[in-house]
């Protein structure tokens, strides 16, 4: 019983210490993005490094997630394909109108592509918040 009360803490606290390490990950991406953006400079390629940045941190604590949940490891696939999925849908939903204005006017702005990516990127970030959660549950 000792034993399986110690196992059971030791699982506990690893996955309190991952989620908190990506919540401090995911803070200072934030905290990086805004400097960035207050700058004024780059503010297109300032999205879009953030948006790429927080896909690559969405797929290490996925994988992470993957090795502590040993037991739920399918639920968490299905999930996150889903949400794959999902996200694809909104992303071309929000590309379409800006696509069809790139045929009839030949380009689109940097404004309109910093939309793309800050909403793009918004849809990731929850995500993350949702598979951090899930580290505790």
């Amino acid at each position: 019983m000792k034993i399986f009360l110690l196992f059971f803490t030791t699982i506990i606290m690893n996955c309190s210490a991952q989620q908190g390490k990506y919540d401090l990950i995911l803070k200072k991406l934030d905290k990086n993005h805004q400097f960035k953006l207050d700058s004024g400079e780059f503010m297109l390629e300032t999205e879009l490094e953030y948006t790429m940045k927080l896909d690559s941190l969405m797929k290490v604590i996925y994988n992470d997630l993957i090795v502590v949940k040993k037991t739920n490891v399918k639920n968490i696939e299905i999930e996150q394909n889903k949400w794959i999925k999902q996200f694809d849908i909104q992303i071309k939903n929000i590309w379409k109108p800006l696509n069809e204005s790139m045929n009839e006017i030949g380009f689109i702005s940097n404004d309109e592509k910093m939309f793309v990516y800050n909403k793009k990127s918004e849809l990731i970030r929850i995500r993350i918040l949702e598979l951090i959660n899930k580290f505790n549950k």
